[in-house]
């Protein structure tokens, strides 16, 4: 679904009026995509309380016991509940700014395009009017686009683009249409 472009964010920075964008990635449109996450939490609870239930039937040495019963099920409610909270708080304070219009929107050709290498392990970096940004395809953390060119994603150097941001988090790509 195509949105009219966003107000707010820096006046004469949005680009040429005339280029028509096309929308790449809008995390409104994407909603919160870390239930994968989450459930993959809920699963290790769910052993967690195996464990415990049974722990004197599933293991007979004592360490084991401990380490399964005791051990297992806090730390998985810990890292479910962590992950779950703060990325569903980053995704809704994100999405909040983008409804009420405090974002910030700069448009112009990529710079200083650095790609991620296919096998990870760095930041995919890129410039617009002298705005950074860096993203993943391995760090969902941050909440908004994380494309990166060596997974298929859309940003070459020279690319004519319009980025709406929050706290340099990408939360819309728009590319020139051509």
């Amino acid at each position: 679904m195509l949105r009219p472009p966003l107000t707010g964010g820096s006046v004469g920075r949005r680009g040429n009026p005339k280029v028509q964008y096309d929308t790449v990635f809008d995390l409104l449109d994407r909603g919160y995509d870390q239930w994968p996450a989450v459930a993959l939490g809920a699963s290790f609870v769910g052993l967690g309380v195996v464990f415990f239930l049974w722990r004197n039937r599933l293991f007979r040495w004592r360490p084991q016991r401990i380490a399964f019963g005791y051990v297992w099920l806090p730390f998985a409610l810990f890292w479910t509940t962590s992950v779950a909270w703060g990325t569903l708080h980053r995704y809704h304070y994100l999405a909040e700014a983008v409804r009420t219009g405090r974002v910030s929107i700069v448009a112009g050709p990529v710079r200083n395009f650095v790609p991620m290498p296919y096998s990870g392990h760095a930041y995919e970096r890129f410039c617009v009017r002298g705005e950074c940004f860096q993203y993943s395809d391995f760090d969902d953390s941050g909440g908004g686009f994380n494309n990166t060119s060596s997974h298929g994603g859309p940003i070459r150097e020279g690319l004519d683009v319009r980025v709406t941001y929050v706290d340099q988090t990408i939360v819309r790509l728009e590319v020139a249409g051509q």
